[in-house]
């Protein structure tokens, strides 16, 4: 585990969180580490890196997170965990900025970064419309994958037509879950509804029975399917679309560029495998790192 962790720490109220999966943070910069340990490997201050922080980060830097476990969530000392703050912290370290980690919601990520409030995106799927508004510094395959109770009657797919489907507000899956309410009218099966979340493990409404099935990002589905099979089950084959990236303002390749060396450094050292690895994702890593590669990245 880690020596230091830049994360904000949540104050009252992590433990309701953890319970509902609906987090709200709040905290300062801590002090910048001149190197931390991830599972094995240590992570050094380059000072050449450094040299290319740009000025509006060199007093460190704010970036958004969505809850979705194993990528980000909440453990039970209140402290935010999982593959996204690992690779935020080690890229922190490399660079020598301190890092705010604020959670929000995934719809909020893109205007907070054009607002200036957020440093770079960290959850944006790498799709050519959103290449207009950013340019994204691609690190992770992302798919998506359908998630039921491990009792669910539902066997594929088709099943899933006349059920309520939960998702996260603004995502892909959001657009993905309106298309297939409208391909299951066209077949003559109404009443397929759509309610959408924002900072929610979706684990948690299918739990409580307020939805049947969610779409959900494949990390996710695939971390409970495998980790809570008592529980979940994964519901036909998972869908690989796109590379999940962080994203600064389109046209800011300075800052892409200063994304993509570190995080090639942190895949030299063996540093991106290991945080992968631990968060069991290692079939959603990436070979190298592109800037704006889009889905083409991924044939």
């Amino acid at each position: 585990m880690h020596t230091k962790t830049f994360t904000r720490i949540l104050g009252v109220g992590a433990a309701v969180a953890l319970m509902t999966g609906t987090l709200a943070a709040c905290s300062s910069n801590e002090p910048v580490a001149e190197s931390m340990d991830f599972y094995g490997h240590t992570v050094e201050f380059n000072q050449e890196l450094a040299d290319r922080v740009p000025a509006e980060w060199k007093n460190g830097i704010t970036v958004p997170l969505q809850v979705l476990r194993p990528n980000m969530f909440v453990d039970e000392a209140g402290k935010n965990v999982g593959m996204q703050p690992d690779l935020v912290n080690a890229i922190a370290t490399k660079l020598g900025v301190s890092v705010d980690m604020e959670v929000a919601p995934f719809d909020a990520q893109v205007p907070g970064v054009q607002s200036g409030q957020y440093a770079f995106t960290t959850a944006t799927g790498d799709f050519p419309a959103r290449q207009e508004v950013l340019t994204m510094v691609d690190y992770t395959i992302a798919g998506l994958g359908w998630l039921a109770k491990a009792d669910s009657d539902i066997s594929s797919v088709d099943d899933i037509c006349g059920l309520t489907i939960g998702v996260a507000k603004g995502t892909n899956q959001e657009v993905r879950a309106e298309e297939i309410v409208e391909e299951c009218d066209s077949k003559g099966i109404p009443g397929t509804e759509i309610i959408g979340f924002s900072n929610t493990l979706m684990t948690v409404p299918l739990e409580a029975d307020r939805i049947d099935v969610t779409y959900d990002s494949i990390s996710s589905v695939v971390y409970f399917a495998a980790n809570e099979s008592d529980k979940f089950m994964m519901v036909g084959d998972p869908i690989h679309d796109a590379p999940i990236a962080f994203g600064v303002v389109a046209g800011e390749d300075e800052k892409a560029e200063l994304l993509r060396d570190t995080i090639k450094e942190l895949m030299d050292e063996g540093v991106y495998t290991a945080i992968f690895d631990q968060w069991q994702l290692q079939d959603l890593t990436l070979d190298d790192v592109a800037i704006n590669g889009g889905p083409d990245i991924l044939n």
